[in-house]
């Protein structure tokens, strides 16, 4: 799929001209979070560990941009994604982000899933990354399926709106 079709199913873009690409959507930070504790989970549970924000593009009490120290976090999109049913979503760091020692990692986004999504930011740079408020830190494709593929139903539809 094209970015152009990609950016049709985004809502709450910054900029959906800077933030269309090739074939994809770039993602912008909302939100960061720092793991206060672990979780744990097994075939058919699990418990979320307590998450601490850290930052908040959205909120005037909060700087232009923050360091961050080597570590793992937890991120907030600013986007709404709305993945057709005949697609899954696949979200892969922007290159920029590579280059700084820093990555980003989710799962598979599932036909039909709606929500504001979350990813794993994992910063490797001995000395850290700034990231300033509203980052295009990756960028969201669609792979279409030759089918129609059951939607989703599970725990995070509707996550963090």
């Amino acid at each position: 799929m094209n970015g152009d079709f990609v950016a049709g199913c985004i809502e709450k873009e910054i900029n959906k001209d800077i933030q269309t690409q090739p074939c994809g959507f770039d993602l912008t930070i909302k939100e960061i979070y720092e793991f206060g504790g672990a979780g744990s989970i097994g075939f058919s549970n699990k418990n979320l560990p307590e998450c601490i924000k850290i930052f908040d593009s959205n909120s005037d009490n909060v700087t232009d941009k923050i360091l961050l120290k080597r570590g793992a976090y937890k991120i907030v999109f600013n986007e709404i994604v709305k993945i057709p049913k005949n697609c899954i979503g696949l979200v892969f760091p922007r290159s920029t982000l590579l280059r700084m020692g820093c990555e980003i990692h989710t799962a598979v986004w599932d036909p039909g899933y709606i929500g504001r999504g979350e990813a794993l930011l994992n910063v490797f740079n001995a000395h850290g990354i700034y990231i300033e408020k509203n980052t295009r830190i990756c960028q969201m494709i669609l792979l279409e399926a030759d089918n129609p593929l059951k939607a989703y139903n599970g725990d995070y539809q509707y996550s963090n709106m």
